[in-house]
């Protein structure tokens, strides 16, 4: 026994039992790195799962790519019928004024023949004749 005690002894001198003295005393540290090194691997594994892109399956990506293409078709399109509506619009709004101008002389001249009918009833029957025949060139 005193023997194997001996080699004991002997051994635990040499430098594997240094190590293990060494990992003995700064245990605490150890432990609290791996603690650290987990967590920080942890975290960056949750930020990787949370900010990775989902890969779109081909066929899904490529009716995406054929709607995006048919989208800015549209797009296009749509300018081109915009042109055109301002291109109507303004021709609508000189329609419009043409028409108030036509109103407008239509009234100025309903107000001269109602006032030349409102005078026809003082007229002689000579201005009268006179009247007709300016009026409606006979």
């Amino acid at each position: 026994m005193n023997q194997l005690i001996s080699m004991v002894k002997k051994n635990y001198n040499t430098s594997e039992f240094l190590d293990v003295e060494f990992v003995r005393k700064n245990e605490p540290k150890i432990k609290l790195g791996l603690y650290i090194i987990i967590s920080l691997l942890l975290i960056l594994g949750i930020l990787w799962i949370t900010t990775r892109k989902p890969q779109i399956p081909p066929d899904i990506k490529a009716t995406i790519d054929s709607l995006t293409n048919i989208n800015k078709q549209l797009i296009e399109k749509q300018k081109q019928i915009d042109s055109t509506i301002t291109v109507y619009e303004t021709k609508v709004n000189e329609v419009d004024f043409q028409i108030d101008n036509i109103k407008e002389k239509t009234t100025i001249v309903r107000e001269y023949y109602h006032e030349v009918g409102q005078q026809a009833s003082k007229y002689t029957p000579t201005q009268i004749d006179s009247f007709f025949k300016a009026r409606y060139n006979y």
